[in-house]
């Protein structure tokens, strides 16, 4: 994460670095050639100042104003470090006066083939300039000529100014120090808001990289403390996710790996004793050491009783194995509670004949209807039913109630007979459970958890309570479906 951290900071600081020397050198060149346009016009404006003063001086007899300006300008050109010559057209018909004029023609011959080209534009009426570097004296030479008019608009001499621009070429350079230091000051600036920056970057990385290898190594509960409000922040968002899926995953594992065990020992354990008898009487049968007719029938009998207690347990594993895998689809469709009601009761009808045992069905209201799977509501009402039937007391009333309200269909079924305390209240939807008080009744212990899984896959609740002496109520709260008229 080192190597990521330096490279960030690297760019960082290339990147300001960059954009700065860029932005610098953008600025000066433009400074330059704004200081250089500026010191042009400026010469330009004191040529066309000379020239027009020195017009009006020609036309005057007396020339002792021109000769004052003249002297005034001469020092006023040392000052600005600007060399002002005039001089007279001799291509003009009426040429300025030689005394006017404070350099020959024949002296400008010798001042170079630019200077004299800039002097002829300025004979033909044009304000030319130029810049040049004096190999003598190694100084950067502004050049400006304009013409003298006279009335008639004719040229009569022309005004040359050649200006040093040591001083601006000073005061570039002294700006290019201050861009230079500027640059420093930058690099600095930029070196610490780069490692501020790629320590805010990089920490997160290196948290969700920990993070990473705390999954990899089977550490779900770790989280990636990051908490921000960008790119970042939402990848530790999903990695805490799934961090947690990760959780959840374990925990179904875990519970389902020791349901596993659990199913297998109380299989094997609820297995065992029906093939011990079923053995053992074969064995006998097999032998021939029981001669005795009814003997022999009440051990086929037993063999028979035994055998079917283990197809049931089988088949009651196999529905709770349907309910518990998600891929197992329910034919769902609108059904009447109280018919469905009505045909459980209808199927159980000899078992409680047998014992004596009078179900009395109630409901608000005839039009009870719910989204559901008709078979699997209707085994849901049978396990509830054949309970009431095997526990409450003989000679007793089985009381079912079925109310509409608050769109909700709730179904209570409650007997009379052998109660459960409530501290098993919670634990007989758990498998292969049965009430300490229960005794030896037949059962796979299997029925509630089927009955549970139903209701659960129906989206509605199942819980069961009583007085502790002698009622037990099991309720049911299913979803109401609407069905129209």
């Amino acid at each position: 994460m080192k190597k990521i951290f330096w490279r960030v900071a690297l760019l960082f600081v290339i990147t300001l670095i960059t954009f700065t020397a860029v932005a610098g050198l953008i600025y000066t060149r433009f400074n330059r050639h704004n200081i250089m346009n500026l010191y042009k016009d400026e010469l330009k404006s004191l040529a066309s100042t000379v020239s027009e003063h020195v017009y009006d001086a020609s036309e005057e007899s007396d020339n002792k104003g021109l000769n004052s300006y003249l002297s005034a300008l001469e020092d006023f050109g040392e000052i600005r470090n600007a060399d002002i010559w005039i001089v007279s057209n001799p291509n003009s018909k009426t040429p300025l006066k030689e005394e006017l004029a404070n350099v020959k023609i024949s002296d400008v011959e010798d001042a170079g083939e630019k200077t004299k080209a800039l002097l002829y534009m300025a004979f033909q009426g044009k304000t030319k300039s130029y810049s040049s570097r004096d190999q003598i004296y190694e100084l950067d030479i502004m050049h400006v000529a304009t013409p003298i008019l006279a009335q008639e608009g004719e040229v009569v001499g022309a005004v040359l100014v050649n200006g040093q621009m040591e001083y601006r070429e000073s005061s570039l350079y002294q700006y290019q120090g201050y861009m230079t230091f500027s640059i420093v000051i930058a690099f600095l600036i930029s070196l610490i808001v780069a490692t501020y920056f790629s320590r805010r970057l990089v920490k997160p990385i290196i948290k969700l990289k920990e993070m990473a290898i705390d999954l990899s190594e089977g550490d779900y509960k770790k989280k990636s403390e990051v908490n921000r409000r960008d790119e970042l922040g939402m990848l530790a968002q999903s990695m805490d996710i799934l961090s947690d899926r990760l959780l959840e995953a374990e925990e179904f594992r875990d519970n389902l790996e020791r349901n596993r065990r659990d199913f297998f020992s109380n299989v094997s354990h609820e297995l065992r004793t029906p093939i011990t008898v079923v053995k053992g009487y074969s064995e006998l049968l097999a032998d021939g050491i029981v001669k005795d007719e009814d003997k022999k029938m009440e051990y086929y009998e037993r063999i028979l009783h035994e055998c079917t207690g283990m197809e049931r347990l089988v088949s009651d594993l196999l529905i709770l194995s349907k309910m518990q895998n998600p891929d197992f689809e329910l034919e769902k469709e609108p059904i009447n509670v109280i018919a469905v009601m009505q045909d459980s009761l209808r199927a159980l009808r000899v078992i409680m004949d047998e014992r004596n045992i009078f179900p009395e069905l109630t409901y608000n209201d005839e039009r009870s209807f719910v989204f559901g799977d008709y078979d699997r509501i209707r085994q849901l009402f049978v396990i509830i039913l054949e309970n009431a039937a095997k526990y409450a007391d003989s000679d007793t009333k089985v009381d079912i109630s079925i109310v509409r309200q608050d769109k909700k269909i709730n179904i209570t079924i409650e007997d009379e007979g052998i109660p459960i305390p409530e501290s098993e209240w919670d634990a007989v939807f758990e498998k292969f459970y049965r009430a300490n008080n229960h005794g030896d009744k037949d059962g796979s212990g299997l029925g509630l958890i089927v009955a549970k899984n139903i209701v659960e896959r129906h989206s509605g609740r199942i819980w069961v309570d009583g007085d502790g002496v002698k009622k037990v109520a099991f309720h049911i709260e299913l979803d109401e479906t609407e069905i129209e008229e």
